[in-house]
Parts: C-alpha cells; structure tokens; sequence
C-alpha cells in the first residue's frame, strides 16, 4: 500500500479505501479488542502465573494494560496459608 499510485480522480469508493488504507499501513492503525476477550485472556494468564509462581514474568508476554490486569488477578488468587490449630 505505500508508495503506490491513488486511484483515478472518478472513483471515490476506490479513493476512500485507498486513504484508509494508508493510513492504517502509516500509523499502524489495528482495530481495538474486545474488552471482555481482554478481561478473559487476563484472567487466564494471572491464574497461569500464580500457579507457577511467576508473576514477574507476566509484562515480558503481554501488553501492559494486559499484563497490570493480569498481575491483580494474580494478587486476588494469592493463596492463603492454612492456619494452625
């Protein structure tokens, strides 16, 4: 898509898809995710991380929106010592 020609003056369907589509090879542009496959995928890696005790690991793989949820999931999921009696 960069550094090719527009389309012709005439054809504004072509002309539009032509903008939108360099200004998503420019900017880099992805469409947003899912909130909830956010929250989701989340919740699955803070869990992964507390059972292997490696929550430290969790902002070397994820985003850090991903990764800061991730990480209260993992502190929520702390496992409490069992008391004496």
């Amino acid at each position: 898509m960069l550094g090719t020609p527009p389309p012709p003056e005439g054809n504004q369907d072509a002309q539009m898809q032509f903008s939108m589509g360099q200004g998503y090879a420019e900017g880099g542009l992805m469409a947003e995710a899912d909130e909830q496959r956010l929250f989701t995928e989340a919740c699955l890696h803070g869990l992964r991380a507390r059972l292997c005790d490696d929550v430290d690991a969790l902002d070397g793989c994820l985003p850090p929106h991903v990764a800061a949820l991730a990480r209260t999931v993992a502190g929520v999921l702390e496992v409490p010592w069992p008391t004496a009696v």
